[in-house]
């Protein structure tokens, strides 16, 4: 039960719904759709995208010996925004110019169309415009060039020596500048006189200048589907941390409810050993039986002999008749010996059956 807490908590601070991101390339790829050119036969159209030095961004430093060629190219009407999200190439130590791996950028003087497939002029081929940029070194969200029209040139350029630098992740956006300060339906406004397509407004990057497209408030008046949601920030975001503390302080509740009644049916369950009329007998109340006491046994004695313990009885026989005139003596003789013979005899019986007794105890 405390696993499932921990993970609800998790799950209400780190979720967030699907946001939609712009399509990745890659200018040294693995597959026929981005590997690497060297001549203007490559194009990316559309509002918006990623683009990465290689396809193993993030795993590898970047390949060495390329010329990677690729034309970006946006709606006529719209011009194109570079920002360097994340950029690691490597460059000589305090210099002013790229000399070794460099991010070339060149601008076009004229509006091509994203259909064709065809360069507006022949020298389009060899020589697309104006350099308007290089770029080597370590930065992060920077915006690197704009171009006139509606379409820039990159040119990737790494030397044959080995390097352990990242390389680079690069977003490139389409936008206008309205000459009215209105945007037309299926935009966005920026607020400061630049529109951008409504679909680039709702993924998770900048494509205004000013960074607009990113305050969620402006994300949601623009019916955006799939955003971000700040749970610190926005209603839904705090209706999902009501609606997760809901949860978590009823399963709690829940868990000491279940406590208590455990206890309570612990506290009635008859303790072994109470007495049989005590039903419900609690285990404060009950006092245990004291231990009975056995004392000990008398040690074995030997049994006595027959010589000690029996003694014989005295027994008078009358031999022969008695004279008459001795007959106050005997009779005052035998009641003498009479008187004798019952003390004897008393004392003989009582010493017989003590001695019995001593056997029966023994």
């Amino acid at each position: 039960m405390t696993k499932l807490l921990i993970a609800l908590i998790l799950f209400s601070i780190c979720w967030k719904p699907y946001s939609a991101e712009p399509i990745a390339s890659f200018f040294d790829g693995l597959d026929s759709r981005n590997e690497c050119k060297a001549r203007l036969d490559r194009r990316l159209t559309g509002f918006s995208g990623l683009l990465y030095s290689h396809s193993k961004y993030g795993q590898e430093p970047y390949n060495t010996s390329r010329n990677c060629v690729l034309m970006l190219v946006a709606p006529i009407g719209y011009s194109i925004r570079v920002r360097a999200l994340q950029f690691d190439v490597a460059s000589t130590e305090n210099a002013r110019t790229c000399e070794k791996d460099t991010l070339h950028v060149f601008d076009h003087e004229t509006t091509l169309d994203p259909e064709s497939y065809a360069p507006a002029r022949i020298d389009d081929i060899t020589s697309p415009g104006p350099i308007i940029g290089q770029f080597c070194g370590h930065f992060e969200n920077r915006i690197l060039n704009t171009s006139s029209h509606n379409a820039l040139t990159l040119w990737w350029h790494s030397n044959p020596n080995g390097s352990n630098s990242k390389g680079f992740k690069l977003h490139w956006g389409s936008f206008r500048v309205s000459k009215t300060g209105n945007c037309v339906t299926g935009e966005f406004s920026c607020g400061n006189g630049e529109c951008i397509p409504i679909e680039s407004a709702c993924d998770r990057f900048a494509d205004c200048s000013n960074g607009e497209d990113l305050i969620h408030s402006r994300q949601m008046a623009a019916n955006c589907q799939n955003i971000e949601l700040d749970p610190l920030t926005t209603v839904s975001g705090v209706f999902v941390l009501l609606f997760s503390a809901t949860i978590i302080l009823s399963l709690c509740g829940f868990i000491m409810f279940v406590c208590c009644l455990c206890k309570c049916l612990k506290s009635t369950i008859p303790i072994k050993g109470a007495s049989s009329h005590t039903t419900t007998t609690t285990a404060t109340d009950y006092k245990p039986d004291p231990p009975q006491f056995y004392p000990p046994s008398p040690p074995k004695m030997p049994p006595p002999s027959a010589a000690s313990s029996y003694t014989p009885r005295l027994h008078h026989h009358f031999e022969g008749p008695l004279v008459p005139s001795e007959t106050s003596a005997f009779h005052s003789s035998n009641r003498m010996q009479n008187h004798y013979s019952v003390n004897s005899d008393i004392n003989g019986d009582y010493t017989y059956v003590r001695n019995d007794v001593h056997r029966n105890l023994l």
